[in-house]
């Protein structure tokens, strides 16, 4: 079996894309995750690390380069396709974003559950698993 969860190769990305002020953020760049591994993008400001999440999160789409997810090919995806595996398969956890402050992060990481169709008992013991996971259960 393979336990890389998610593979990006390869991944180019650029803004105003030939024209003037044309920005190349990512040239090449790969990375790959394995189950159950814990990974941290450290670089200084600018150097892409955002641009690379948002395309590993299928947030965003490369101009060149692959993204597998469970082995599956996702830059043939469209982009109701994409949001599918974003509720079913990602989850995002931002440093300074996105999360609700007057919730506790059990509830923050239920709550996009509950939206998705999962039963409250079954979000809820998902998400205790997941901060335990991390040191913070």
């Amino acid at each position: 079996m393979n336990d890389i969860t998610i593979d990006l190769q390869g991944i180019e990305k650029s803004y105003n894309h030939g024209k003037p002020g044309e920005v190349n953020v990512l040239r090449g760049a790969s990375l790959s995750v394995t189950r159950g591994e814990i990974v941290a993008l450290v670089a200084p400001s600018g150097a892409g690390k955002s641009t690379l999440l948002h395309i590993a999160g299928l947030l965003d789409t490369a101009d060149a380069g692959t993204v597998t997810m469970n082995g599956a090919d996702m830059t043939t995806l469209n982009d109701r396709q994409r949001t599918r595996a974003r509720r079913q398969d990602i989850g995002f956890i931002y440093q300074f974003h996105h999360l609700l402050p007057e919730f506790s992060a059990l509830e923050n990481i239920t709550l996009p559950q509950l939206a998705n169709g999962v039963a409250q008992v079954q979000a809820r013991d998902r998400a205790m698993s997941l901060l335990e996971r991390v040191g913070v259960g």
